[in-house]
């Protein structure tokens, strides 16, 4: 009887033991969660330019202009401040640059744009790459963290001019028309000359 009894008292208080234990670490885990989602959102707030370069022809003749366009957007969730824009140039004897190719803007908020163009001539012929553009920018105006963000490249083909084919059919016009007009004058000589020389014969007699 005794042995039965002291079973049941060890079996009652390892139940009691167990429920206190899962209890205590409910109850711990619980506020736990909040802080972290908390710092999971912290993290999460800051801005993302995406930065982008488009051109109006992919293919030119040497010597002809395009039009290349660079798209600025935050697609963060915190404004951008202090924006500086620099476009790295490819050598001058491949492409003229005209326009402004370095920006910097106060601040660029969140979903807002700023967009704008300069012009390129091409100057040599070849397949070539408009480099990649660069944007640096800060989370903000206090104890800033800096972000780096890097554009897409633009290809461009540059063939020669093509041929100007109503200055090419005239230029053989003309040619033709000097050949017909020389056999023409040498027809009539030929034919003219037997005359003219008859007539000289028939004068001395």
């Amino acid at each position: 009887m005794y042995h039965k009894t002291k079973w049941v008292w060890f079996f009652l208080l390892t139940v009691i033991s167990l429920n206190a234990v899962l209890l205590t670490f409910s109850q711990s885990i619980k506020p736990i969660n909040t802080p972290i989602l908390d710092l999971k959102a912290k993290e999460a707030s800051y801005p993302k330019l995406f930065v982008t370069k488009l051109s109006d022809r992919s293919e030119v003749a040497i010597g002809d202009s395009i039009v290349v366009t660079v798209t600025i957007e935050n697609i963060g969730n915190k404004t951008a401040y202090n924006v500086t824009f620099i476009d790295k140039l490819n050598q001058p004897w491949i492409f003229e640059i005209r326009g402004l190719t370095g920006l910097s803007y106060g601040q660029i908020g969140v979903n807002e744009t700023r967009q704008f163009s300069y012009l390129v001539t091409t100057k040599a012929l070849g397949t070539y790459y408009l480099y990649s553009a660069q944007i640096e920018y800060y989370d903000s105006e206090i104890n800033p963290t800096k972000f780096t963000t890097i554009s897409n490249r633009v290809e461009i083909v540059v063939k020669e001019p093509p041929e100007d084919f109503s200055l090419t059919n005239f230029n053989a016009a003309i040619t033709l028309l000097i050949i017909f007009v020389i056999l023409d004058l040498i027809l009539a000589a030929r034919l003219i000359a037997p005359k003219m020389n008859q007539r000289r014969k028939d004068n001395q007699i």
